[in-house]
């Protein structure tokens, strides 16, 4: 096996090529947005009063400051991107069916692209009732206002599989796409019967579950954007999210990026708008008969009452005046990352509810821009920082002088240069891999040509070892086999895998030969359910990790990929912790059963004294099973949990499975993992 390390920040640099796999012919000219010394280039939107685009401004029209300081501008373009479509609304829209594609859209060469669209659906923060709604909305987005030179991808923040999460003009994979979009048992928005992921009380609000939930959506964006760089057209995002609540501000006081002012810089860079869409329904504001003044503990210990000493008529009245400007200030702080990140990137964020007129407003709003370009005033002063030290962030601020108008621009850089080249990183050619294999490797973006599937898992093998466990199920039909001696069936496969954090630090990537030789049994048998790989990386440190597989035929020239998310506890707090949950029929063909089989699970729990055990099985956020599951002693401070379950009585479709350990003294500690597996018809 060999083994290396790749630094977190190079994905957009070296993923290009697997990314363009999808857009086939030479490149032509685009918009290369440039940061440096010697030279700002910032997109604008200029619009009237009515949001109309104005197209007519010159340089002259355009005031830029950088850091308060007045700058000359030297250059301004403004690129039209054809017709744009105007929104259908809602009521027009009630009032036909959907138009579906009568066949698959050819795919789009480089200089026929207009515009690259990424839907982020931000699943980690769903609630299970607003699903329907943002399925619906999307379908609209797809059917109605994607245009003829528009690529789109839909990205979930929850990952999983990313064989559909690719960029694309063929609307059916799109729509595809939109039907994997599901409520996640880590949701921030929790569901009956589902204890939060890693929840350590019952009855208690646990932080961990809403800062490790929303640190896996951040995490999807710090990918996203760097990786549209190099993509052609004007670039936009589609954040929709029921929670995103990131800071307000761009620059910090010692006058350094913050983390969404280094999202700002990134979508600069890559030239991207990001627009802002929360698809939660509207909630009255003000209390109405249901409403419980002495179960109201966060009103109460915000307003400093002790709710064990129950409430008076005064704390009573107190908080009943302050329920509006609870909830509106509640609304505000879900809301704050989409507001922040659209304004400090030219985009918009919807005030309504209705998210399929949003989105059409916001697909007719890329019909053109500004590309500004000025030379900043004593840029050696910021831009050369000293060696060591990382550069501050630049306020910039645009505006027009004719009255009436409104500038949307973005909100400020980096001081640091673009490299005037990107090559390929050495280590990625000291490991030997490709360059398109290790594009993939770190690419958002799924490599299609294998369709691969990735159950990752926490085990801890040996103490003071976590590691991470990946499962990574193939395709086999997918696969190139060549005929080889005494009838055998041969292909030789290699999977790489790689596990970062959400810092810049260094993840660490293995890499694994697979070498098939199969007997027409065995071929069948692979045929029929497919072929499944352990991996092993070592986890060296506790905290949230995202991990990304790659599997390359090199025969057959094709790439396949998976990514999701597990989260390494930390085992010296002494907390009861439960491991990665494992799922088998038997056969290879992992987390994927039919009705007739029964489904077998394993996982450990850690610092388990005296626990009972339990396994839950939800659906679209429901609940439809709840059985005692087997406890077994390890004789090492740990037990395990398993079981049996028939699968007779459920459905085909799409589930979860949570493992629950409970200290049997008093049931007040538990601890949980989840995992999915699907019946298939």
């Amino acid at each position: 096996m060999r083994t290396g390390t790749f630094c977190a920040p190079l994905s957009a640099a070296v993923f290009t090529a697997a990314l363009l796999s999808t857009v086939h012919g030479q490149d032509a000219p685009q918009p290369i947005i440039r940061v440096s010394v010697d030279r700002i280039q910032i997109g604008a939107v200029v619009t009237d009063a009515k949001g109309r685009h104005v197209t007519d401004l010159g340089m002259g029209d355009f005031t830029i400051l950088d850091a308060g300081k007045p700058q000359a501008v030297t250059s301004c373009e403004y690129t039209r991107l054809g017709s744009a479509a105007a929104p259908v609304p809602a009521s027009a829209q009630a009032g036909r069916a959907a138009a579906m594609p009568d066949m698959p859209t050819h795919e789009l060469t480089r200089d026929q692209v207009q515009r690259s669209i990424v839907f982020l659906a931000d699943d980690l923060s769903f609630a299970p009732t607003t699903i329907p709604d943002i399925r619906k909305a999307l379908q609209s987005a797809i059917e109605r206002n994607l245009q003829p030179g528009d690529m789109a991808a839909i990205i979930r923040s929850s990952s999983g599989n990313s064989s559909l999460e690719q960029f694309t003009s063929d609307k059916r994979l799109l729509l595809e796409s939109i039907g994997k979009i599901r409520w996640r048992p880590e949701s921030r928005a929790t569901a009956n019967g589902m204890l939060p992921q890693g929840a350590y009380a019952f009855g208690v609000t646990n932080p961990y579950l809403t800062i490790d939930s929303f640190r896996r959506s951040a995490m999807a964006l710090r990918y996203v954007i760097p990786a549209l760089r190099d993509l052609p057209g004007r670039k936009a995002i589609f954040l929709i999210s029921e929670s995103f609540p990131s800071g307000r501000a761009y620059r910090a006081v010692n006058s350094l990026a913050t983390p969404v002012g280094w999202l700002v810089d990134q979508a600069l860079r890559a030239g991207i708008v990001i627009y802002g869409i929360d698809p939660t329904p509207l909630s009255p504001v003000t209390p109405d008969a249901s409403y419980d003044v002495a179960a109201d503990n966060l009103a109460m210990k915000s307003n400093g009452f002790d709710p064990e000493r129950g409430v008076t008529a005064a704390q009573a009245s107190t908080q009943l005046q302050g329920y509006t400007q609870r909830s509106l200030g509640l609304q505000e702080l879900k809301r704050a990352g989409l507001r922040t990140l659209a304004e400090g990137t030219g985009g918009q964020i919807a005030e309504d509810t209705d998210m399929s007129n949003a989105l059409a407003r916001f697909s007719a709003d890329l019909e053109g821009y500004y590309l500004l370009t000025y030379r900043p005033t004593a840029s050696q002063k910021y831009f050369d920082w000293k060696h060591g030290q990382p550069p501050p962030f630049r306020s910039v601020n645009v505006s027009v002088a004719r009255t009436g108008l409104h500038v949307r621009s973005y909100a400020g850089y980096i001081a640091q240069s673009d490299d005037a080249v990107r090559n390929t990183p050495d280590h990625v050619r000291t490991l030997g891999l490709g360059r398109a294999a290790s594009a993939a490797l770190f690419s958002p973006f799924g490599a299609t040509g294998l369709h691969v599937d990735l159950y990752p898992v926490f085990t801890l093998p040996e103490p003071a070892s976590p590691e991470l466990r990946l499962l990574v199920h193939i395709d086999a039909r997918d696969v190139t086999f060549a005929s080889g001696d005494n009838g055998r069936h041969n292909a030789d496969l290699e999977v790489l895998a790689r596990a970062g954090d959400d810092s810049d630090k260094p993840g660490e990537v293995v890499s694994k030969e697979v070498v098939l030789h199969l007997k027409d049994e065995s071929f069948a048998e692979a045929m029929r359910v497919g072929l499944t790989y352990p991996v092993t990386i070592a986890a060296q440190h506790p905290g949230l990790y995202d991990v990304r597989v790659v599997v390359h035929d090199a025969a057959g020239s094709k790439l396949g990929s998976a990514r999701g998310f597990v989260e390494v506890p930390d085992l010296l707090k002494g907390r009861l912790t439960v491991s990665g949950v494992l799922l088998h029929n038997g056969t290879d063909e992992l987390h994927r059963f039919y009705r007739e089989d029964s489904l077998s699970y394993m996982c450990r729990v850690f610092h388990a004294k005296s626990v009972k055990g339990e396994v839950r099985i939800v659906r679209e956020g429901e609940q439809v099973l709840a059985v005692p599951a087997t406890v077994v002693a390890n004789g090492d401070g740990s037990v395990t949990l398993q079981g049996v379950l028939p699968l007779a009585a459920l459905a085909p479709g799409l589930y979860s499975l949570q493992a629950v350990a409970n200290e049997d003294a008093g049931g007040e500690t538990a601890s949980s993992q989840w995992t999915d597996f699907e019946i298939a018809n």
